[in-house]
Formats: structure tokens, sequence, C-alpha cells
């Protein structure tokens, strides 16, 4: 199979021309140079908007949940309703993604969560929300999430040419970091004060918000004349395409073990231990930290030049478990800050790196469903570490629990530094490659 790249990569309106599809630039790339072609600003808007809302939900529905029933196990269903469907239709996700416009997917996916979202406010400000409630209602928005998180990550290297890409993925973490920085703070002084319910509304707000905005990014049908038949053909296809690359599944089953570790230790049993001890105030500022670290080191990481993409990543991973060890031993609001803080800057490294790979090494009308393998990888474990963290923490204690965990994400990482189809991918500052049969 031949790609066809046609009209989809066309479509950044003055930024590339020519009848091959081939990308030509006015000006140098810049940091704020991808800002220049409408459909990137558009879309670029629209997610930090969405970010706002996202940047206090976290911190809203875990205490809407522990106002409810003051558990680790509570809080660990209510998280593992999003997580389960999430994993479950998220490679169908993918080739949905892929088979339709992906300005199109993400706008009817923003209009769905912010209904659900709205629903989820409601009921806790008006104080009738039950666990069974957000059981169902999460549910959904995971189901949401496995289509919209595939979508999303396959938009850039259709809005922009080549050398605006790394300055565009940047851009758009450090952007949804700084509305971040003050989101989880002002999340819990909002619980601590009016209720979560009301940072939940805020959230769905937003959603609503970045559809409208969605609908300015307009974009030509891509090519997709070598689709098969059907998305389970598309998805099929998808999956050999893995294969043949060959660091996809060795690297997003890795992450596997990092992604479950981080949702049990410290978006689980984070916020029980912060309960104890710093509260909901101390527990948003800290989390804050995380954003702020994303921030600061893309000004560094502009000027840098990745060559072994996968070392990167997994060094990165160890560096974001570093918060466990505050929550293991003594929490403290500025050393749990600080220790985010340098989490922050290893996610945007992680971010960065994945993201370069991606785009070099994977053929356009691929992006989403290569993504949603490695989301598919990466995620699954995600609602074992949810649900068994609370019975572990009484088992062990939490602290225990907090450093096992940290020993276990060091262990993986060094073991996947070993191996070769990791340690060898480089990135050569080449164009995409041209799929074939």
């Amino acid at each position: 199979m031949s790609p066809q790249l046609g009209n989809e990569r066309r479509a950044a309106d003055g930024v590339h021309s020519g009848e091959s599809g081939r990308f030509t630039s006015p000006v140098r790339s810049s940091r704020l140079s991808p800002l220049a072609a409408p459909a990137f600003r558009y879309f670029f808007v629209g997610q930090v908007v969405n970010r706002v809302g996202s940047s206090m939900a976290g911190v809203a529905l875990a205490f809407a949940v522990l106002d409810i029933d003051d558990s680790a196990s509570a809080l660990g269903w209510v998280i593992a309703a999003s997580s389960v469907p999430m994993v479950v239709f998220m490679l169908l996700g993918g080739a949905i993604a892929d088979r339709l416009p992906r300005a199109v997917v993400l706008r009817g996916c923003n209009l769905v969560q912010g209904v659900v979202q709205t629903a989820t406010a409601v009921l806790v400000i008006t104080g009738y929300a039950e666990i069974w409630h957000l059981v169902v209602l999460q549910a959904v928005a995971g189901t949401v999430f496995a289509v919209s998180y595939p979508a999303f990550l396959g938009m850039v290297p259709i809005l922009l040419p080549v050398e605006e890409r790394k300055a565009a993925f940047l851009l758009i973490g450090q952007a949804t970091s700084a509305v971040g920085i003050l989101g989880p703070a002002v999340s819990g002084v909002l619980v601590a004060t009016a209720g979560p319910g009301w940072a939940l509304a805020v959230d769905a707000a937003t959603y609503l918000v970045a559809a409208g905005l969605l609908l300015l990014v307009r974009l030509p049908p891509g090519d997709r004349s070598n689709a098969k038949p059907s998305v389970i053909g598309d998805f099929l296809a998808g999956w050999a395409f893995a294969r043949h690359l060959g660091w996809v599944i060795p690297a997003a089953s890795a992450s596997l073990v990092f992604n479950a570790l981080v949702s049990g230790a410290i978006n689980v049993l984070g916020p029980v231990i912060a309960d104890d001890t710093i509260g909901s105030e101390g527990w948003g500022l800290a989390r804050s930290g995380q954003a702020v670290g994303v921030f600061v080191a893309a000004f560094f990481l502009a000027k840098v030049t990745l060559r072994a993409p996968m070392r990167a990543i997994m060094i990165a991973f160890v560096v974001w478990c570093v918060p466990m060890l505050v929550l293991g031993t003594h929490v403290n609001v500025w050393v749990l800050s600080a220790s985010f803080v340098v989490a922050g800057a290893a996610l945007s490294l992680l971010d960065l790196a994945w993201n370069l790979l991606v785009q070099e090494k994977v053929p356009e009308e691929m992006l989403s469903r290569i993504m949603a393998i490695d989301g598919f990888f990466s995620f699954v474990a995600t609602p074992i570490g949810q649900l068994a963290v609370g019975p572990l923490a009484i088992a062990f204690g939490a602290g225990r629990v907090q450093l096992g965990c940290f020993a276990l994400a060091a262990l993986v990482a060094a073991f996947a530094l070993t191996r070769r189809r990791i340690t060898d991918v480089r990135l050569t500052g080449g164009p995409p490659p041209q799929l074939t049969g």
C-alpha cells in the first residue's frame, strides 16, 4: 500500500505549498512561528481553553469522591471507570481518527465531554451524587477519550510543515502547562470553599468552548483512498505497521508499567495522603509544580537536538516518578512541589521525544493508529494500579507502597535500556516515510 497524502496535508493556510504536498516555509521557524498558520492557531487556542478546565478537574473529582466516601478504594473505582473503557476502545478509536477528519472527531468528542461533565457538576453541587453516578459518567468520558486522544495526537503533522513541528509540540506543552500552573491551586481553594462541583462546572464549560473553537479549524478531507473497507481492517493494517517498526510495542509495554504506577501511587494514593497531611489546598499547590516544570523545561528543550529519543524517554519516566519518594517519606508542601517541578520537566522531555519520533517515522495516514496502539499499551494496566493501590496501602502502609512503586519504576527503566530495539532508535531529522505494501 502506498500513501496518498493529498489535501489534508495542504491545509495550514499559507504555510506550505506545492502539488506534491511538500512543505515550504516562508519564514525561519521560531518559538511562536507555528501560530502564523490560522488552522493551527484555532486548534491551539482550543486546547489551551480545554486545559484550563482539565487542570482543575482532577483535584475536584478526587475530593468530590472523598466527600461521598472517604476511602482510596472508592476513588480508585471512579478513576478506573474512566480508564477501563478508554483502554477497551482505544485501538478502534485510533482507526476512527485516521478514517475521519480529525478536527471533526475532536469537535464531537468535546461536545460529549462537556455534557458529561455538566451532569457530574450538577449532581455534585446539588448533593445528589453517589459513587455509582460518578462511575457511570466517568465510563462515558473514558469511552470518548479513547477516540479523542489519538485524534488530538495526529493533528499537528496535518496542520504544520516538518520544520515547525518541534516548536508546535513545545508551544502546546508550554502554553497548556502555563494555565495549569494556577489551575490545580485554584481548584484546591475552590474545593475548600465553594465545593468540588463548581470546579467541575468550569471544566464542563471549557469543553463546550473548545468545541466551538474547533469549528474554525477547517481542513479539506484527507485522501483516504487506501483505507480498508472497515474500521477493523484499518486497525489491523495499523497493527501490522506497528510490528514492522519494531520499537512501538516494546516501548509501549515499558510505559504500561510506568502509567500504572503513577496512576495508582500519585493520582489515587496521593490525594489520600494529602488529605491527612497538607489538605486539598496543599495538594493543589504541589500538583501545580508539575506544570511549572513543563513550562520552564520547554525553553531549554527548544535548543536541544535529540538523537536517541528512547533513551531520553526511559530516563524521563523514572524522573517523572520522583514525587513518590516524597509521598513515601515526609510530606511537606514545598518539597513535594519541588518534586513535581522536576517531574514536569521530565514529562516535557518525554512528550517531545515521543512526538518527534512518531512524526518522523510514521506516515500521516497511520499517525492516529500508532498513537492509539501506544496509548492502549500505555494505559491498559492503569485500572489495575488504580484499584490495587487502596488494598496495598491498607496491607503495607501508604508510605511503603509509594517507595515500592518508585523502586519498580527504576527497575523497569534499567531493563528497557538493555533492549537494542529501544536504544538503537535514532532521529535523523528526515521527512516521514512513505508507506509501502
